[in-house]
């Protein structure tokens, strides 16, 4: 009986091993097949509307040394998307930088149609380096160097309406119509 159970024990150590190496096997070999017949995932990059940058009046305070200016015509930054609308718990909006230079937006607001306003804080301050971008969250979380939130339960964008990107003079730097 001791002899039948080892040789049981045995039997079963040896299936156990013979499987685990024809399933790894399997698997190596779809999986370079796959990579051969698979082309790479496209990037998502939405087009943008954006209007040209406005100059400052002589008047107007210099946001930081930190922050730089676009030549005429050229985006300091884009509203790149406005992703999931109607749902506070997907939707966002993604900004992104255009132009060399870092962007502080320390004081800039980003507004609707319907008057719902997010005024980026002083402090600390959101800078965008060169090719940053942002995501503006409308659900509660806790604000990152690439992320902020509303702290809303209520869906902010609609379709069919414009968000609008303002600096801190209340100059108008993006504008995108939310799809």
């Amino acid at each position: 009986m001791k002899r039948r159970r080892s040789g049981l024990v045995l039997y079963l150590l040896l299936n156990i091993l013979v499987s685990a190496a024809t399933t790894l096997a399997v698997l190596t070999v779809w999986d370079r097949a796959q990579r051969r017949i698979l082309p790479p995932l496209p990037i998502f990059d939405p087009p943008a509307a954006t209007l040209p940058a406005v100059e400052p009046s002589p008047t107007a305070e210099v946001l930081s040394a930190q922050t730089s200016t676009a030549p005429a015509g050229e985006p300091l930054i884009e509203i790149a998307a406005v992703v999931g609308a109607t749902d506070p718990e997907l939707e966002y909006v993604l900004l992104k930088r255009k132009g060399a230079g870092d962007l502080n937006l320390a004081g800039w607001a980003l507004s609707d149609e319907q008057g719902n306003i997010f005024t980026f804080p002083e402090q600390p301050a959101l800078v965008l380096f060169a090719g940053g971008a942002v995501q503006v969250y409308t659900r509660s979380g806790a604000d990152s160097p690439t992320e902020m939130y509303l702290n809303r339960v209520d869906p902010v964008w609609e379709p069919g309406e414009w968000v609008v990107l303002r600096d801190m003079q209340g100059s108008e730097q993006a504008r995108y119509q939310v799809p």
